[in-house]
């Protein structure tokens, strides 16, 4: 055949060292290009030197990650840590008896048979789907400029996007954001009632004393990072209309009061050095703190802050013994619980030594306790990324292993009870997407609402 002349025609070996002479001087003068044109991107007052070719050079130079995110726009969020919960049935499964749970769970989720995110009203006492939101993001995000560095904008498709942390009103209105996108506001019907996209939001959401809202998210541009990409970390608040009350870069007050070693540290340089991923606020006053202060949680300086926005200080840090963790939240006048994921690395990537846990931190005896150790060890919790905890007003404890697509309702006694997993009709396993759980009085009033709600059929 031709083209196997082709392929095993003898070269004579000084064309190939000829061919070398002349391609490595251009490969060394690409990079060259490229690196003075990412410099001249990151550094405004340093200016470009190639111009157009600058320009080209540099678009090629990105062609894979423009790749990667335009195959990642394809399918929903698998559970890639599932295989080993194969035995395990779909959907709700009760493990153990115990007292029932009061109040109700906000779900969000990848459902694997309608490829999208989908938000669910589930009432705890018989797990009855009591309404349910279809976020469509094509037509939420319509419009929106699409100008960021950071933003995963092949989140912004309906098979990749995710309503993260989503938060239930008593009037049945649901406020959300995706991992990242804007802060919306939906009524019972999913219709939107308003949108801040002056700032990109992720993680967690949660409602401060004075119905306000607190979400991490992004100064941009930032001159703290050496790359356009730089997550420059920034605390939030927005009213309930949605407007923007407060942003304090996490970033600079970090540096501002003397701890720039845990932004710019001694080994490579990271884009995401503190990876912020949730803000609790304080909702009455306790011995340590004040209603309107915030727990922080950074998860790349396995650090846990106490914040007061309306004096700029920062009145507590613990680094550890919690590694890569997220969800703080309070638990009474002295205690804090922090969704541990418990993931080291010692150089052959990320891995959970025995099990993700849930530890409890004491400000007055300034003790750290595991309560659920053992209870977690024999569910095999390995939340490698994401998950989170929280109590019920009955005592039990819901967690959430989003990367295994699995929900865990631990009783009073701590116990497992019940536990949800989150696959399609053909059994694949999906992710979650930081549900919530909503008190007793909160989702009558909602539920009532919804009821009420004249929808069109989906």
């Amino acid at each position: 055949m031709w083209f196997e002349r082709v392929l095993f025609k003898r070269v004579e070996v000084w064309l190939v060292l000829l061919l070398l002479v002349l391609v490595l001087p251009g490969i060394v003068l690409f990079g060259e290009i490229v690196k003075n044109e990412a410099v001249s991107r990151q550094h405004p007052d340093r200016s470009s030197r190639w111009g157009t070719i600058g320009d080209a050079a540099y678009f090629v130079a990105d062609l894979p990650e423009v790749l990667k995110s335009a195959l990642e726009t394809g399918s929903a969020f698998h559970a890639g840590s599932a295989g080993r919960l194969a035995g395990i049935p779909s959907g709700w499964s009760p493990v153990s008896e115990g007292p029932p749970i009061s109040g109700y769970l906000l779900f969000s989720r990848i459902d694997g048979d309608l490829g999208r995110t989908v938000v669910e009203l589930v009432d705890l006492s018989d797990f009855s789907v009591l309404h349910r939101w279809l976020p469509d993001p094509e037509t939420l995000f319509a419009g929106l400029p699409r100008t960021s560095k950071i933003v995963p904008y092949a989140f912004w498709s309906s098979a990749r996007f995710r309503a993260m942390h989503p938060l239930l009103e008593a009037d049945g209105t649901l406020v959300m954001h995706g991992q990242t996108s804007p802060l919306m506001r939906l009524d019972a019907c999913g219709d939107v009632l308003w949108r801040q996209d002056d700032i990109m939001l992720h993680h967690s959401l949660n409602r401060d004393a004075e119905g306000n809202y607190w979400a991490p998210g992004f100064t941009e541009p930032t001159d703290l990072g050496l790359s356009e990409k730089f997550h420059d970390d920034t605390l939030v608040q927005i009213s309930p209309e949605g407007e923007i009350l407060f942003t304090r870069s996490l970033t600079q007050l970090l540096i501002d009061h003397g701890h720039e070693y845990m932004v710019y540290q001694i080994g490579a340089y990271r884009e995401d050095p503190l990876h912020l991923n949730d803000i609790q606020p304080v909702l009455s006053d306790g011995p340590f703190w004040k209603t309107g202060d915030v727990l922080i949680s950074a998860r790349d300086i396995a650090a846990i802050l106490l914040y007061r926005p309306s004096t700029d200080e920062i009145l507590w840090m613990k680094r550890g013994p919690w590694m890569a963790q997220h969800d703080v939240d309070i638990l009474g006048p002295t205690t804090i619980s922090v969704f541990n994921n418990n993931v080291r690395n010692r150089g052959a990537g990320g891995y959970i030594d025995t099990t993700s846990n849930v530890l409890v931190y004491d400000f007055a005896a300034d003790t750290v306790t595991s309560p659920y150790q053992a209870a977690l060890e024999e569910a095999v919790v390995l939340a490698t990324t994401n998950g989170l905890s929280e109590m019920t007003e009955s005592g039990h404890l819901i967690v959430e292993e989003d990367t295994a697509g699995r929900l865990l309702v631990f009783g009073p006694d701590r116990a497992l009870a019940w536990q949800y997993m989150n696959r399609d009709a053909a059994g694949t396993p999906y992710r979650m997407a930081w549900s919530r759980y909503v008190p007793q009085d909160v989702g009558d009033q909602a539920r009532a609402a919804l009821t009420a709600a004249s929808c069109p059929a989906p």
